[in-house]
Parts: C-alpha cells; structure tokens; sequence
C-alpha cells in the first residue's frame, strides 16, 4: 500500500509538472496576444446588443462537450459489465443511454451553432456600419493614402474574415479546452500512469501550434495587402474597359493580372503549406501515443492493473483529444486570418476624423472680395515634389474666374484646394462672403458648389440626383428652374417620367452631356456664393455652352464662379483667367490680355482655332 501511495504522489508530481508546463505556453500565449490585441479593445463594443448569444453559445458548446465525455465511461462500463453479463435488456438500456446523449448533443450543438452564428454575424453588421462611417468621415489626404481598393478589402473580405473566425471562436474556444483537459482528467481517474502520455502529446502539440502561429500570421498578412493589389488591378481595368478596348491594351491588362494574380497564388501556398503542417504533425504525434497507449494499456491488463474497457474508454478519450485538437489546429489558422482583418479594421478606426466643426482663422475683407490667394503651395502626401507652386490671385463677388492649362498642370489640384478638400502647404488662400471668411470646415464647404469633372449620378431618379444632400425640401418649381438654368430641362421633359425618370448607376443611361447638365443642375441648386465649374462642360458643344454660361450670370449674379476648361472660347467672357504650366503660375488677365502677351495661352488658343481663324 505504502509503494502504491508512493506511486500514484510520483504521478501527481508529474501530472502537475507537466500541467504546469502547458500552462506556462498558453499564458505566455495569451501575454503575447494581450500585448498586441490591447490597441484592437474598442472593437470589442460591438458584442454590446449580442452579449445573450456571445455567452448561450459557448455555454451550449460545453454542455455538449460534456455529455461527450461521459460517452467513453458508459462504453467501459459496457464493455466490462454489461456484455459479460450477457443480459439483452441492460445492453439495450445502455445503448439507449448512448443514443440519448447522442440526441441530445445534436440539438445542442445545433443551438450553440445559431447562437454563436447570430453573435458573429450581429457584430460584423454593426462593425461594418461604423467602418463605413469612419470612412466616410476621414479626410482626402488620408483616403487618397491608404488607397480606394483597400478601403473595399477592408469593409467586404477583411470583415467577413472577422466574422469567421468569432463564429468558429465562439464554438471551440471552450469546447476544445474542456474536452482536451476533460479527457486528461478522465483518462487519469483510469490510470494516472498512460494519463503522462496524454500530457506529454498536449505539451508537444501546443508546442507546434505556438511555432505554427507564429510562421503563419506574416504570411497571411502579406496575403491581405495582395489581395488590396489584385482589387485596385482588377478595379482600373474595370473602369478603363472602354479605353482598354479602344487601344487593344486586353493582352496587356491581362497580363499585369497575371502577374498580381501569381503573387498571390505564390504567397497562398506558401501559407497553405505551412498551415496544413499542422494536422499531419497532429495525426503523427497523437497517433504514436496512441500506439504507446495500446502497448502500456496491454501489458496493464496482462498485469491485472486495467481492465479491457477501461483501455477502450482511454483510446475513446485519446480520440477524442485528436478531434479537438484538429479543430483547434483550424481554429488557429482562422484566428490568424481574423487578426490579421482585424488589425487592418483597427487602423481604420485608429485614424482621426475630419473635424468639419474645427475653427478656421477668421479673416475680414471688403463686400467686394471674394477669393485671395497669396502665394499658395501644395504638395499631395506622397508626392516628392510640389503640385501647386507660388500661386496668387484676387477675385471679387460676381466675378468670373477662368483657369486653363495643359494636362497635369495643377487645375483640379487647384479645385480641391478651394473647396478644401486639402489644406494649402504653404501661402495663404481665404474665402470671403459678407465681408468675413468662413468660421469653420463645414461653412466653407457650405460656401462651395462644385461640378466634378467627371459627372457622377447615382441610382435613383433624377428628382433623387437633384435633391441629393439638400436639407430643406425643394419644390418642383425649384428643381425645374435649375434645370432650366443648366440647359437640362428639354431633355427631360422629353422623359415620360419627367423629374422621376429613373436614373441608372453613375447614370449610365444618360449621355455624357446630359449628365454633366444634371450634375450642374444640382449644384445649383445649393445656392452657394462660390461657384466651381471643374472641366464640366467639355461634353456640351459651343452654343449649349454658352447659353449654360449666360444663363448661369443671369440668375445667379452675386455667385462668384470658377471655370475649368480646355478651351479658350468658354473662358472669353471671363473677368480673369489663370494660366497653369506643371504647377506653375505662368499668366493671369483677360482672354484679350492673355492673347497678346502669353506664349502658353497663345499656342492653346491656336492650337484649338488657327492663326488666320483667331
């Protein structure tokens, strides 16, 4: 009795020395993931409405582990009691029991799958919501840097990431412990002596798991920042269809996504190798102790020491390790993915807002000033030199400012600069109306109206496109005068359905003149004190043009408006033109001025009417 006591402190010692080993891993484990999850706590808010689910989920997943660690005991007890008896009765009794416990995980674990499902799916819902709002709320400079095509990975692939690996994190996170820990336990009730097996396997196994992880995430991270490649590819080439078609550039693009596409076939294996190490190392570890089980379990029944059913129920136990811990393997790999996401969410909602309440430095100048530009510099966050340079003008109310220049000469940057979607690097630009500038971000933006080069219409109707970020509602009298001021209302009275005509995506059922009259027709409609014609009249032939240009000093006097253009007759009635030359500041007077005495407004003009034409 003394050497059987002394034996089973032996095993004690060693089952707590080995406990104590795994446990060290995980803490160490999740010290790391403390540490570099601290930054991502705020995403946790979104278990808010979902606490019910987050927490039934789990909870029937243990039940469930727990009926299925009561299964191998009543099969030991099948085996060394029930069938040596050979009593019918008592062996279908207990394989009732059996399929009882069976039955009643299947309902539980179809309730943990709805409640885990739900949680996951709930969260990334009010996630997404809020991403999509922070993106909405951040400034140019910061979108334009981190790029259109991974804001889109980030709101669709990245998030369903994140909903993935929660649903699964939800079903496993406390089965798989409980099972594998559950089963130790259990198979030590049996035999402490075969249990240090078990132990030994888990400490190898988390072992490999840890390795494993850490191998993994830079590949998948590397994967996610791909495939932001592969969406921008694939989006230009989308956009640029008609282009592409035009110049046979199809080999080409195809060729550029074959190389993204390579990239990323190249990166995906190399991750999927090494993350499908995991369930091979799993199967050989557990398989050779569970060969080890068997060899010890039969030389303990040869001794006496164990019983058959008892051995049964250990391999039952060890099998049932091997199962979670496969899992568990794919529960890492899915957790990884997610992290990743979820690091690449955060960073969005790291990022500061646009504060359209911060305040201005407030200016005063005549009634009669509108716009003063004094030597005005911008140069774009990734760029190595200046987009705009030593730019300075002065525009009163009512006036008309013309800008010309070349391609990439600075026009739009010039745009965004005066309705402040970018903040000058250097110099000095004010709006004025009323005597004062503007207080804060949001009433300069207020003070603008500006038509983008490129027409955008979004799905709806026309009445929907007009209304468009108006606050007060409009009457139909309001909405036909714009149109008629723009040159838009033939048109669509020629619509059977007049102002609720239906209007297709980017308003692809319109033509390119057409478009660029709603679109004018809408920021008319805002009223503003400054104007901003962005190159938005290139589709409209001459005399719908200047029609629109008469129109629009008729009944808007006060408004001060700006005009982007290519051609010298649309900017001929215009109190002032600036001419632009790769940023540079090159002329700035009336077409007549200009003509006589700048060489760059001189070869554009002749260039678009002849010298014996001019």
């Amino acid at each position: 009795k003394i050497a059987d006591l002394h034996l089973v402190s032996i095993q004690l010692s060693l089952l707590c020395r080995e406990s104590f080993f795994i446990l060290r891993i995980c803490g160490k484990i999740c010290i790391s993931i403390k540490k570099e999850s601290s930054r991502m706590k705020s995403l946790l808010k979104y278990f808010k409405g979902y606490l019910w689910e987050t927490f039934l989920g789990p909870v029937f997943k243990l039940l469930e582990a727990i009926f299925e660690l009561c299964v191998p005991l009543i099969i030991a007890h099948l085996v060394d009691q029930v069938i040596p008896k050979k009593e019918t009765s008592a062996v279908v009794m207990t394989v009732g029991v059996l399929f009882l416990f069976a039955s009643f995980g299947v309902v539980v674990a179809i309730t943990a799958q709805y409640f885990s499902s739900k949680a996951a799916v709930g969260f990334t819902r009010e996630m997404t919501k809020d991403l999509y709002e922070k993106i909405l709320s951040l400034p140019k400079d910061k979108r334009d840097r981190i790029g259109t095509s991974s804001l889109v990975t980030r709101l669709t692939s990245d998030t369903y990431q994140i909903q993935v690996g929660i649903n699964q994190f939800l079903r496993l996170f406390l089965r798989a412990p409980i099972i594998v820990f559950g089963s130790i336990i259990m198979a030590f009730t049996i035999s402490p002596k075969l249990t240090l097996w078990f132990l030994e396997m888990v400490a190898i196994l988390t072992l490999i798991i840890v390795i494993m992880s850490r191998i993994v995430n830079p590949l998948f991270a590397k994967i996610r920042k791909i495939t932001d490649r592969m969406v921008t590819v694939t989006r230009q080439q989308f956009q640029g269809m008609r282009v592409i078609r035009a110049f046979g550039q199809q080999s080409g693009e195809l060729e550029d996504f074959r190389e993204v596409n390579q990239d990323y076939k190249i990166w995906q294996i190399r991750a999927g190798i090494w993350s499908s190490l995991v369930s091979p190392l799993t199967f050989l570890v557990v398989n050779t102790t569970l060969v080890c089980v068997i060899w010890q379990g039969q030389l303990n029944i040869s001794a006496g020491l164990l019983t058959q059913g008892m051995l049964v129920a250990l391999v039952n136990y060890l099998l049932q390790i091997l199962t979670e811990l496969i899992k568990l393997a794919m529960l890492v790999t899915s957790l990884n993915v997610s992290y990743i996401s979820a690091k690449r969410v955060q960073e969005i909602f790291d990022l500061k807002e646009e504060d359209l309440l911060e305040a201005l430095p407030e200016e005063t100048a005549t009634e009669k000033e509108a716009i003063s530009a004094e030597k005005v510099s911008f140069t774009y966050p990734t760029a190595s030199s200046p987009a705009l340079e030593n730019i300075s003008f002065d525009l009163d109310h009512g006036q008309m400012l013309g800008i010309i220049g070349g391609t990439g000469s600075g026009k739009s940057t010039l745009v965004q600069l005066l309705s402040h979607l970018y903040a000058v690097s250097q110099g000095k630009l004010a709006l004025y109306h009323q005597g004062h500038s503007p207080k804060t971000l949001k009433e300069w933006r207020e003070w603008v109206a500006v038509v983008p080069q490129k027409a955008e219409l979004f799905r709806g109707t026309i009445r929907s496109n007009l209304l468009l970020g108006m606050e007060e509602n409009l009457s139909d009298e309001d909405l036909w005068w714009a149109l008629e001021t723009a040159q838009a209302a033939d048109f669509v009275r020629e619509k059977e359905g007049q102002l609720d005509e239906p209007v297709e995506a980017f308003g692809r059922n319109f033509s390119g003149g057409q478009r660029q009259r709603l679109t004018i027709a809408r920021a008319l409609l805002k009223k503003a004190p400054f104007l901003i014609l962005d190159d938005s009249t290139s589709a409209l032939d001459y005399l719908t043009e200047a029609r629109l240009l008469k129109s629009i000093k008729e009944e808007l006097s006060d408004t001060s408006l700006i005009l982007v253009s290519q051609r010298t007759n649309s900017l001929k009635s215009a109190d002032q033109i600036l001419v632009l030359n790769k940023g540079h500041q090159v002329g700035l007077g009336n077409h007549d001025f200009l003509l006589s005495t700048n060489e760059i407004y001189q070869e554009i003009h002749y260039s678009q009417h002849g010298r014996e034409e001019a």
